[in-house]
């Protein structure tokens, strides 16, 4: 979604910690270019480096549910000299209570990553507290493969198979939506139980604790265990959500992928299922030109979903 990474409070048992992250932060990008490259894979599940208009390199993380090119701080923008294009009304959920706050639109004539030079990128400088992220929409002309097992990120041109409802899969977007998000970053059909919804793939949320998150309204139709933990999430500009976590009573299906019995984090917060957190545990390509997801399961864990 956007991307703002949140910081995820879990009382769970055993008074386990989870730290969480991000969060979705709203918006689409400007029109823009890229110079082709060779097919590369780095690092990414810790950050890889991002240089603007020839900068040293800064860190920044992946989030496919970041609807702008890139996202900085206020500080950075001003440090990289890049010129201010206007005013935004950042926001975090598609919930209309929860209040936007202002931003900046920014723009880098050449962004380098992974070997490969985008030009002419728009991005969001957002308040301090916003981390470091590239969003979906710089990838709009290019294949990405997010390997969370192999802690790879692979960036080549080409395009996806067509979809066979198994390990390729069709995503839909909103282009009406008024929350930005839901305009760019993939909406693909899950099963939850024997139930389907449509569920935004998020990667800014894969730290969150559990598989799913899902708001309260979801959460009534789903056959779901007792409370056994507690969230308080704290969106990209410091508002607390909560939430509670349960566990589903059936299993998590995408595609050919199925994960049994996963944990789920229901929280007003949004109101859309956002199956974000599970990508943790697989390998994803994205293919925006033809609206369509790959989505692998490593075998070790496919078997274990079969005991």
């Amino acid at each position: 979604m956007d991307l703002n990474r949140l910081r995820l409070l879990v009382a769970a048992p055993m008074a386990s910690l989870f730290p969480v992250l991000g969060l979705l932060l709203a918006f689409t990008a400007l029109g823009t270019a890229q110079t082709p490259s060779e097919d590369i894979e780095i690092p990414f599940s810790q950050g890889f480096d991002v240089s603007f208009n020839g900068s040293a390199p800064i860190h920044f993380g992946m989030d496919t549910g970041g609807a702008w090119d890139f996202f900085l701080t206020t500080e950075q923008a001003r440090q990289l000299a890049l010129p201010v294009l206007g005013k935004h009304t950042g926001h975090t959920s598609d919930r209309k209570e929860v209040p936007g706050a202002e931003t900046e639109i920014v723009q880098a004539k050449t962004l380098q990553l992974a070997g490969r030079t985008f030009t002419n990128r728009t991005g969001l400088a957002a308040p301090n507290e916003h981390h470091n992220d590239v969003g979906i929409t710089l990838f709009k002309d290019i294949l990405i493969t997010l390997d969370y097992p192999r802690d790879r990120m692979r960036l080549r041109s080409g395009s996806l198979p067509p979809a066979n409802g198994q390990d390729i899969i069709p995503y839909t977007t909103q282009p009406d939506a008024d929350f930005k998000v839901l305009q760019v970053s993939p909406m693909v059909t899950i099963k939850l139980a024997d139930q389907s919804f449509p569920a935004l793939i998020d990667t800014g949320a894969e730290t969150a604790y559990g598989d799913v998150i899902v708001p309260p309204e979801v959460a009534a139709k789903l056959p779901l265990s007792a409370q056994f933990g507690s969230v308080t999430i704290g969106d990209a500009y410091g508002r607390p959500h909560t939430g509670v976590v349960k566990q589903l009573n059936g299993d998590l299906t995408i595609g050919g992928v199925v994960i049994r019995k996963p944990i789920v984090t229901v929280t007003d917060w949004l109101g859309f299922v956002n199956v974000g957190p599970a990508t943790k545990r697989l390998a994803l390509t994205i293919d925006q030109k033809n609206h369509l997801v790959q989505l692998t399961l490593p075998a070790s864990e496919s078997n274990n979903n079969k005991k």
